[in-house]
């Protein structure tokens, strides 16, 4: 009986853990206190069929998902039962999310998707969310441009990301968040789609960046769902001497890099304006990232990893950004130039629902709840 009890105790906290929730958090959601759940997480004692009704409930999960025996078998059914939109987490890493944040982030889902049943809006994703590949740089990389493929852009550069995303069926949210908080996503598995919450706070290179940083979090999580394992590398993973571990965070930063500056755009506009190597100065850096619509410290590592710059000028190039940064608390330096329009389908879907006559009162509702969050609205 005892290692029945190990492994339902370990599945218990493995979901809270990916859920971001504390022991004491988890306690108050199944409604028990927290001394009899952890003596459960630990295996000292068995949960009562209520207690492991109301813990897939609260998860989201079918029974087998606490009953599976073996990490694998986990991973396999964890989602099966899943019917609720939940935060994306792929690493030990992922910060655990304030309660208030949480509440906030549930909120906005509810009614973001009673305003898409009131309008009868799609709610599936215009896009595959399940992509195989090979969880390397080259895979990443792979990876990007067969999304960037998929969504019809292939090299070309984008203008009005949100608008991209907001086309391809996706649910993206800008509103104040706290400062160390730059974006998160949940993920919504029977609509095969996501939410992204970005923060109004961060300036429009930031918000891009994190924007295409949580759909790689967001791949990276169907795929490892999908195989049924671990497939990258923890931080505190042993490698030789100067290597870093290829870990989840690190790849979804790779597929952002790329999916927002594409080898191929890069190489065409520098080629297209004879830049050599050596002739990169702090103005033509500026000028330049503009037109992908990233931060310029972001562009100069791009730069850097295609090889376009001489590495002589990268140090003093840092310098200066570094120091406007220093200066201006993270501002950009020659202003931001792109574009952006945020929130713009959430609020098309609440002017539309005031026109549904049998759904008005319920849209007036979602509506205070946006204002409540101070979400954004242009």
């Amino acid at each position: 009986m005892k290692p029945t009890l190990d492994f339902i105790g370990k599945n218990i906290r493995f979901l809270r853990r990916q859920s971001s929730w504390t022991l004491a958090q988890l306690a108050k959601r199944v409604g028990m206190s927290e001394g009899p759940l952890g003596r459960i997480e630990r295996g000292v004692n068995a949960p009562s069929a209520s207690v492991i009704y109301r813990l897939t409930k609260v998860f989201g999960v079918s029974v087998n998902a606490l009953f599976a025996e073996a990490e694998q078998d986990l991973h396999n059914v964890r989602f099966e039962g899943a019917h609720d939109p939940f935060l994306v987490s792929i690493g030990k890493e992922d910060a655990i999310l304030p309660a208030k944040i949480q509440s906030m982030a549930g909120d906005i889902i509810a009614g973001f998707q009673a305003l898409e049943d009131i309008c009868n809006a799609r709610k599936r994703a215009g896009i595959p969310l399940s992509i195989p590949f090979d969880p390397t740089e080259q895979g990443i990389r792979v990876l990007s441009e067969t999304v960037r493929r998929i969504m019809e852009i292939q090299h070309g550069i984008v203008f009005d990301y949100f608008e991209l995303f907001e086309n391809q069926g996706f649910r993206v949210v800008v509103l104040p968040l706290p400062k160390d908080i730059d974006s998160f996503s949940y993920y919504d598995p029977p609509n095969q789609n996501a939410f992204f919450f970005l923060n109004t706070r961060k300036n429009p290179e930031r918000q891009l960046f994190h924007l295409a940083y949580e759909l790689g979090r967001v791949f990276i999580l169907t795929y490892t769902m999908q195989q049924g394992i671990e497939l990258f590398a923890s931080e505190d993973e042993k490698r030789p001497y100067g290597q870093k571990p290829f870990t989840a965070r690190h790849a979804a930063n790779r597929f952002a890099a790329n999916f927002l500056m594409p080898k191929k755009a890069v190489f065409d506009t520098v080629n297209q304006l004879g830049i050599q190597k050596k002739h990169w100065s702090y103005e033509l850096l500026l000028r330049i990232k503009h037109r992908f619509g990233i931060s310029a410290e972001t562009f100069l590592y791009r730069l850097e990893e295609l090889d376009l710059i001489d590495p002589a000028l990268d140090e003093p190039l840092k310098e200066k950004i570094y120091d406007h940064y220093d200066k201006t608390t993270f501002g950009e330096p020659d202003f931001s130039r792109r574009l952006l329009t945020p929130n713009g389908r959430l609020w098309d879907l609440v002017l539309t629902g005031k026109e549904v006559e049998e759904g008005r009162d319920e849209v007036l509702e979602v509506e205070q709840t946006l204002k409540k969050w101070k979400v954004l609205r242009k």
